[in-house]
């Protein structure tokens, strides 16, 4: 016999929450922005042109949220707290 009235909220997945994960992946693309930029420095470029500041944001952002992905099911699950 089926319930009359579903759950208000279905299971919450295991794991880290959402939000967590967008900081995480934007800390990351960050840096790794910030490494490209130094290394860009290291070779001898002095100034990027639009075009080159973004493919460097696009690829930070890509190699950032690659990452993420594949840390988030290592991550150990955030415990809630019963909603009342």
């Amino acid at each position: 016999m089926s319930r009359p009235d579903p759950d208000p909220r279905p299971d919450a997945p295991a794991g880290p929450p959402r939000w967590l994960l967008v900081m995480l992946a934007a800390g990351t693309s960050l840096l790794v922005a910030a490494v490209l930029v130094m290394l860009l420095s290291v070779a001898g470029v002095d100034q990027l042109s639009r075009g080159g500041f973004f493919v460097v944001v696009v690829v930070s952002a890509v190699v950032g949220g690659s990452l993420v992905r594949l840390l988030a099911p290592r991550l150990p699950p955030v415990r809630r707290p019963p909603r009342s």
